[in-house]
Parts: C-alpha cells; structure tokens; sequence
C-alpha cells in the first residue's frame, strides 16, 4: 500500500453543459441523465470557481459544441482568471488548432472495443480511431484518459486492452470510473460490475501505471458498493480518490496515509491543501 494519498472534493470547478439537456447520442448508460441538471454558460459562475469542467451532449458524429460557443468561452478565457478542462469528443486538426487555444486539458472517455462503442455510444468508430484521436489531441493539449469499468452493461473484458494502449500511448495519469447503472437507461437494471473482478482490473492497471497516477473519479455508484470500491482502491494503491466515502478517509487515516486535499478537477494538479486544513469535507460522505 502506497504511503500517501489525495482526496479531491471538486468544488472550485464549475461543470458546465454546451447543449443544455441535448444530445443526439443517447448513450446507453447516461441518456441525457447526467447532463439535465448541468448549469450552461448562461447561468451565473459561482464565487469559488478556478476552472470549468466543459460538457455537455455531442451531435450524431461524436462532435461536441465547443466550437460552436467559440465566442463565449474565448471571452471567458481571456479574463485569465480559470483554466479549462473539457470532453471535446471528435475532431479533426483544423479544429483542433480552434480548440487549443481554449482548453487546457482534456477529458477522453477511452474505448478499445468498436463492438462496446457502436452498442453503448451508438458511434461507428474503431478502436484505432480514437487511438488516432488520442494522439491528435495530446500533440496540442494534455490529455488525460478515462476509462469505464464495467461500460458493456456490467461486464468487464475490454478494460484490461485499453489501460495497455493507454500506457503505451504515453498517458501520464488514469481515470477509472465504474459503471452506475442509472435510472432512465438501457442500464438501469443491470448489476453493479462485480468488485472482485474491479479489483483485478485496479491491479492491472497499477501495475501498468505504476510510475503514473491513478485515479478513481467521480463516476461511480453509490451506497455499500461505494464505500466497498473506496477501500479497494486504497488497498491497491490508488493515488486520487474523488468524494470518497467517510469509512475509507478514516481507514487512510488510520493507516498513517500522507493525506491531502484537493478543490479542482480530478485531473488537475492545483495547490495541495494539507491535512490539518480540511474544514471543508469534513462532514461529506
């Protein structure tokens, strides 16, 4: 077990959503759920806010509306006061060139299987596709890949081949996210991915990373199986962890862990706060 560990509460970042409640993908595990509730860039920035997750639904290619708000980030941009992090989704090198000069980092929901994209993104896409992608992206921007435990309606079999392709893509930092089996989806009464088989997928891909970081994101069910997932990521030795559960903070502390807090996104790598300063997420489960 590693000897230090951060905890991240993402609340000095405003996600945000470009399309509104729209999206033409209709994803099988989301279907517009986890963009409903998203502010746009009409409502009003929070006073804590140092950086915008930029999301938001894609058009029928897999294309986002970035360049489309082009006007309305690039003046927001230029107040100098926030750094951006964003799902661009597929673009081309003109494009590219368009965003680059907007965002900061980007978020890259990673898939190596094409039969798992065209069933749960509804994408014709290959998987030598969004390896191109990466390697677009990441010769413009930092990218920083997430991966979906259990994305094929719980099954896990395909995540061991992209968290190998993404190291040897070079990619620094990992997000795992594991499948919420959301009310209002094509999942909605699947089981929550099987933990024994997640913490083998946890141990690959510390293996595979082990001079990286990894990462378990916000993404992730909740109750029991939260609280049973916080801990195996702790015992196989994560490095982030994102709103972990109470039991697993106590149990990090009661390992003598290095503890430190962050404000940001999971991705970013922001002041570190110490922890004898965590007035802030105390009280969170």
């Amino acid at each position: 077990m590693q000897c230090a560990i951060q905890f991240v509460y993402p609340e000095d970042t405003h996600a945000i959503s470009l399309s509104g409640k729209a999206c033409s993908l209709s994803c099988d595990h989301c279907n517009k759920h986890y963009i409903e509730q998203m502010p746009t860039l009409q409502d009003e920035i929070p006073k804590n806010t140092k950086s915008f997750l930029i999301s938001g639904g894609l058009k029928p290619d897999g294309t986002s509306f970035l360049l489309d708000r082009k006007k309305e980030l690039t003046a927001l941009k230029a107040s100098g006061k926030y750094h951006f992090n964003s799902h661009v989704g597929f673009v081309d090198e003109e494009e590219l060139e368009e965003i680059a000069k907007i965002v900061d980092f980007v978020s890259f929901d990673f898939v190596s299987d094409p039969e798992v994209i065209r069933k749960v993104y509804h994408l014709n896409r290959s998987k030598e596709e969004y390896i191109r992608l990466y390697k677009l992206l990441e010769s413009k921007i930092q990218v920083h890949p997430h991966v979906t435990i259990g994305l094929d309606a719980g099954k896990i079999h395909w995540e061991y081949e992209a968290i190998q392709i993404l190291h040897d893509l070079g990619a620094k930092k990992l997000v795992l996210n594991v499948l919420i089996p959301t009310a209002g989806t094509k999942f909605a009464n699947v089981s929550n991915p099987d933990l024994k088989e997640v913490r083998k997928v946890f141990q690959y891909a510390r293996d595979i990373f082990s001079d990286g970081m990894l990462i378990l994101g916000c993404m992730r069910p909740a109750g029991k199986y939260r609280m049973e997932l916080d801990m195996i990521a702790i015992e196989e030795g994560v490095d982030r962890i994102v709103q972990p559960t109470i039991k697993s903070r106590k149990f990090a502390e009661k390992m003598g862990m290095d503890i430190s807090y962050l404000y940001e996104c999971c991705v970013m790598d922001p002041k570190k706060e110490s922890r004898h300063t965590k007035e802030r997420e105390l009280v969170r489960e």
